[in-house]
């Protein structure tokens, strides 16, 4: 069966948007049509007749990742962007789609590097401060110690939680993973169950139709004896009469 026009217009809509992300993921019109993308699919989804299976569990997790990678981009903290866009890794960077894979590395690459830029600024500023505060008192001195060592604590606190962050939701992402998979094998194991149910029917219902035909068969003989004998009764009755 061939496609209908409604998902010819999602997969049209959706490489566009993919290739408009691997561009420039701030245009102003990726979000208005990744919004769009994302009611269209939810029709087609409600449609009697849909994709199978397969091909609609991977036009929602493209069109999740899309819809991620719109979400990253609204955040200012570049440590948040690094975590958000780690994270969509374990949704559907884990499909086979090239596209997808190459966003998510330029993406990851970008957000990267702003997290280093503002680290090597964050540093460089504390040396500018230093270089500045040279000549004066030891207790400027002191001060701009602080100040960089509280700059260092911070950098490695954000590092610590992007660490954890990952942690906790590859952990999440297991345990999902592991109740799909148990949900899977119990659904297999029911169909097993009910196959066999079914079959048992089945087999008594052939037997209980074999027993119906004999039964009837029975009868129908019984009933043509009767009748014979009937006959052959009625018949000597009435050759009786005429002797």
């Amino acid at each position: 069966m061939g496609m209908s026009r409604l998902e010819v217009n999602v997969r049209r809509l959706l490489s566009q948007c993919e290739n408009m992300a691997k561009e420039d993921s701030q245009d102003w019109r990726l979000h208005k049509y990744i919004s769009a993308l994302d009611e269209m699919v939810s029709s087609l989804q409600s449609q009697p007749v849909k994709p199978n299976k397969e091909t609609m569990s991977e036009y929602v997790r493209r069109v999740d990742f899309l819809k991620g990678l719109s979400e990253t981009h609204k955040l200012s903290n570049p440590v948040e962007k690094v975590v958000a866009t780690q994270l969509l890794s374990h949704g559907a960077v884990a499909s086979t789609e090239t596209v997808t894979k190459e966003i998510h590395q330029k993406t990851t690459s970008k957000y990267t590097k702003e997290l280093r830029d503002q680290l090597f600024q964050s540093d460089k500023s504390s040396d500018e401060i230093r270089q500045r505060k040279q000549k004066t008192t030891g207790e400027d001195l002191d001060a701009l110690l602080k100040f960089h060592h509280s700059m260092q604590e911070k950098i490695a606190e954000d590092m610590l939680s992007l660490a954890r962050n990952l942690k906790e939701q590859s952990q999440l992402a297991g345990s999902i993973i592991k109740k799909d998979t148990e949900t899977v094998n119990k659904s297999s194991v029911m169909a097993d169950k009910n196959l066999s149910s079914l079959k048992v029917e089945s087999e008594r219902l052939q037997e209980h139709s074999r027993r119906a035909w004999k039964c009837w068969m029975w009868i129908m003989i019984l009933v043509v004896i009767v009748i014979f004998i009937n006959m052959v009764f009625f018949m000597r009755l009435k050759k009786k009469n005429y002797t």
